[in-house]
């Protein structure tokens, strides 16, 4: 056999090889793409949705694979957490999760049937979003300082919506009140968005939502924004100040970031946190997530587990000294 026909062989064998190695990471499609399984763990055509899909888009293209977004609603996420858990590694499954799912459900949730540390792994930080202290167009207070001297004067403007029960944003209010010595009692609701329309209708005081959804309901006058819990200001309501600025510090930058089952072949994890850091340098992908009235942040793997393991100590000390009765 010449030379030539050996080295021809060699190679063969070496793509074969590689192609083997590819298929067994990922497998194979009804199109012979190979697919990877998405969770996300709220509805289609919810915020976090909208993220994840744009998200799975720019990793298909990233890898050459087909995205599968896999809405898996209920429990604040808990329920697509435990999918993530029970994932398989054929299933080649990760999760499109915001912080509630990691930080908060493991706090005021008994038994929520997952532990961060031990059934998932960081993949990267996505976006940053914020939590809004607003209050109705209708109402006196101007400023945070008239918002806080009314609550004194009448604590039943203390009542303040929350999306749901033992979210952060319960706890950001309880924070508030132990720092600046107000009352404040969390109205809880079943999401943001009926928290917001009885927020534009003033049937409640105030409300402690995610930023983002105040956007629009801002700029038409209808509620005003008083403060925001973040590291920087919001910039799409540059003049609100945040709590630090206010003299209140909290680990409290919300976000959405992609967690990956710790059944995950390394190889194809390698893949997806490298893929992951890669769609910050396309210009048209940051312009997508930015369009949600979100803040692209990418943050790698080991950033986002120091921020989470930080806040959740934080977040912890507060629900116990509240005296939260875990669900």
């Amino acid at each position: 056999m010449s030379l030539k026909k050996i080295f021809h062989r060699a190679i063969g064998a070496s793509l074969m090889a590689a192609a083997i190695g590819l298929a067994s990471a990922l497998p194979a499609h009804a199109e012979d793409k190979p697919v990877v399984r998405v969770l996300v763990g709220f509805p289609a055509g919810a915020g976090t949705d909208t993220l994840a899909r744009i998200y799975a888009e720019a990793l298909a293209q990233q890898l050459n694979v087909t995205t599968v977004v896999d809405n898996k609603p209920g429990a604040g996420g808990q329920i697509a957490a435990q999918a993530l858990k029970q994932a398989t590694p054929e299933s080649n499954t990760i999760m499109f999760a915001v912080d509630h799912q990691v930080i908060m459900v493991p706090l005021v949730v008994k038994n929520p049937g997952f532990d961060v540390k031990k059934d998932m792994v960081p993949v990267g930080r996505i976006v940053n979003f914020y939590t809004c202290l607003a209050v109705p167009a209708s109402s006196p207070a101007r400023t945070f300082k008239d918002y806080l001297d009314a609550v004194r004067k009448n604590p039943e403007l203390g009542s303040f919506g929350i999306p749901a029960p033992g979210s952060q944003a319960q706890f950001v209010g309880y924070v508030m009140g132990q720092h600046f010595k107000v009352p404040m009692n969390p109205v809880p609701y079943k999401g943001a968005a009926p928290a917001i329309t009885d927020l534009v209708g003033a049937q409640v005081p105030a409300a402690i939502v995610p930023c983002d959804g105040l956007v629009e309901y801002r700029k038409a006058g209808k509620v005003r924004v008083l403060a925001m819990a973040a590291d920087k200001r919001y910039s799409a309501m540059p003049d609100v100040p945040t709590f630090a600025e206010l003299g209140l510090k909290m680990p409290a930058d919300a976000f959405l970031g992609v967690y990956a089952a710790t059944t995950l072949k390394p190889e194809l994890l390698k893949q997806i946190t490298e893929a992951t850091r890669k769609m910050f340098d396309d210009p048209r992908v940051v312009a997508k997530f930015a369009a949600t009235n979100m803040e692209p942040a990418y943050a790698p793997p080991e950033k986002l587990g120091a921020f989470v393991d930080t806040a959740t100590a934080f977040w912890a000390e507060q629900v116990r000294k509240s005296n939260f009765q875990a669900q």
